[in-house]
C-alpha cells in the first residue's frame, strides 16, 4: 500500500509541480477554458469534497461528461493525489500512466511513476521497463525544468538545487531498483553511488548500497559494505533511517562484523570513523578478516616459537574434516620434527614408559609418547621436555590425542634422577661390633 505521506514534496518541488501541471481551473483560466458553467460547478464540487471516495466518483463524472476538457491533465493529477490519499497505489499508477499518455514529457507523471515503481515493489518485466523509462525521462528533464530563470521568487538557489538533486535521486533510486530486479547488481551499485555523491548524508541509500555490495559476493567490495552499513546505522538528520530500522541495521552490522573479524575489536572505532567521515571509505580503508588476523598471528609465532608454530600447523590439519585421511597419508609412521611440550601426566608414576604432553597450551593433553624403555625417576606436571623423531602410530580426534613411539635417547630435558640417600646408622665397612 502507498501511504499518503510516502511522497513528501519539498517547497520548491511542490511549487514546481503546481506550475507544470496546475491544480485548479482558476489558476489556468487565462490559458484554458471550461466548456460551460456545469463543468465549472463540477470542478468546484470536486475541489470542496473531503470524502476521497466521493471525490473519485465526481472525477469519474467529470471525465465521462468532459473527456476532452482543457483541464484533463489537471484532472489526472487530482486523480493521482486522491488515490494517494486512499492508499491505492495501483490506481495511482494507472492515473499517472494516463497523464503520461497525454503528455510524454509530463514531469508530474514521470515523477509519480518513478516513485511508484519502487514503492509498489513489482518486478514484473513490464513494470521494470515502465519504471526505467519514467526514471530516465525524469532525469533528462531536470536541466530544462530547473533552469535558473524558472526558479520561483520565494525559493532560494540552494533550495532550488536541493530539489533538483532530490528529483534526480528519486530517478536513480528507481533505476537501481530496476537493475536489481533484473539481477544487474553492478549497475544498481553505480546508481546508488551517484546518489551518495549528490546527497552524502542519505542513510537509506547508504544501507541499500551496502546490501547491494553484500549481494554481489565480491570479496573486493565487502570492505565498503561494512563502511556503508555503519553510516546507514548511525547517520542522523533529515535523510537518516527511521530509528527502528537503524537499530536493526546496527544489530546486523554487529553480527556480520564479528563473523568476519572474529571479535568486536575495532568495531566502535570503525563506526565513529564512518559516521563522521565522507560518503565513501578513504583509500586503503580495511577491516581485517579473522583469517587474515590468524595468518598474522601464525607468522608472529613462526618467528618467536617455530616449534609450536609447526605443531599447530600439523594439529590444524588433524582436527579438520579430513583429519583421519591426513594422519594416514602424512603423519602415521613418519618421524616428527623436534618439538617441545609440558608434562601433563606419566605412567607409571616412577620410571614411566608413557608420557602425556601438552604442546600448544599449558595443560591440554595432545600427544602420548610411548618410550622404548623406562625413564629414570619421574617428572612433575608442567616439566618442559624436548623430543624428536617420535613416530606416530595412532590418532583420535575426540578427544584429540596423537600417540607416538620414541626412543628414550630422543628425549631431552628429563629431570635427573636423584641418588637414594644413605641410611642413617649404617655400619661402616670393616668395623667391629662390640
Amino acid at each position: 500500500m502507498v501511504r499518503p505521506s510516502y511522497f513528501p514534496l519539498g517547497a520548491a518541488l511542490a511549487l514546481l509541480l503546481t506550475s507544470l501541471a496546475g491544480t485548479g481551473v482558476a489558476q489556468e483560466k487565462k490559458e484554458k477554458k471550461v466548456k460551460d458553467q456545469a463543468e465549472y460547478d463540477l470542478f468546484q464540487s470536486i475541489n470542496k469534497e473531503q470524502d476521497l471516495t466521493k471525490k473519485v466518483q465526481l472525477l469519474n463524472t467529470w471525465k465521462e461528461k468532459y473527456p476532452e476538457s482543457d483541464f484533463k491533465e489537471d484532472r489526472q493529477l487530482i486523480y493521482i493525489q486522491t488515490y494517494q490519499g486512499l492508499q491505492q497505489g495501483d490506481n495511482m499508477l494507472t492515473a499517472a500512466k494516463d497523464l503520461l499518455a497525454m503528455d510524454p514529457k509530463s514531469v508530474p507523471a514521470l515523477y509519480y511513476i518513478t516513485l511508484l515503481t519502487v514503492s509498489l515493489n513489482n518486478t514484473a518485466p513490464d513494470r521494470l521497463d515502465l519504471g526505467e523509462k519514467a526514471a530516465r525521462g525524469l532525469i533528462a528533464s531536470l536541466d530544462d525544468t530547473f533552469k535558473p530563470e524558472k526558479k520561483p521568487a520565494n525559493v532560494t538557489e540552494d533550495q532550488w538545487k536541493n530539489e533538483r538533486n532530490k528529483l534526480e535521486a528519486e530517478g536513480r533510486k528507481c533505476l537501481a531498483f530496476v537493475h536489481t530486479g533484473r539481477k544487474e547488481l553492478d549497475k544498481a551499485e553505480q546508481e546508488y553511488t551517484s546518489i551518495l555523491k549528490m546527497i552524502p548524508s542519505n542513510g537509506q541509500v547508504a544501507y541499500q548500497l551496502a546490501s547491494n555490495l553484500v549481494a554481489q559476493r565480491n570479496p573486493d567490495k565487502q570492505m565498503s559494505a561494512f563502511y556503508h552499513f555503519a553510516r546507514a546505522a548511525y547517520l542522523t538528520g533529515e535523510n537518516a533511517l527511521p530509528a527502528a530500522t537503524a537499530k536493526q541495521v546496527q544489530a546486523y552490522l554487529d553480527k556480520i562484523y564479528r563473523q568476519f573479524h572474529g571479535s568486536d575489536e575495532g568495531l566502535k572505532d570503525m563506526i565513529a570513523e564512518a559516521a563522521k567521515g565522507g560518503a565513501f571509505p578513504p583509500e586503503g580503508w580495511k577491516v581485517k578478516s579473522a583469517s587474515e588476523l590468524a595468518a598474522e598471528e601464525e607468522e608472529k609465532l613462526r618467528q618467536s616459537d617455530p616449534q609450536k608454530a609447526l605443531w599447530l600447523a600439523v594439529k590444524k590439519e588433524l582436527v579438520g574434516p579430513n583429519g583421519p585421511a591426513y594422519f594416514e597419508s602424512n603423519v602415521k609412521g613418519t618421524g616428527l620434527p623436534k618439538l617441545k611440550g609440558k608434562v601433563v601426566s606419566v605412567k607409571p608414576a616412577t620410571r614411566p614408559k608413557e608420557i602425556v604432553l601438552a604442546l600448544a597450551t599449558e595443560a591440554q593433553a595432545e600427544i602420548t609418547l610411548k618410550v622404548s624403555e623406562a625413564m629414570a625417576g619421574t617428572a612433575a606436571a608442567g616439566t618442559q621436555i624436548e623430543f624428536e623423531e617420535a613416530v606416530p602410530t595412532e590418532f583420535a580426534s575426540e578427544p584429540f590425542m596423537l600417540t607416538a613411539e620414541i626412543d628414550k635417547e630422543k628425549i631431552s630435558g628429563w629431570p635427573v634422577a636423584k641418588a637414594p640417600a644413605a641410611r642413617k646408622g649404617a655400619a661402616k665397612k670393616g668395623s667391629t661390633k662390640k
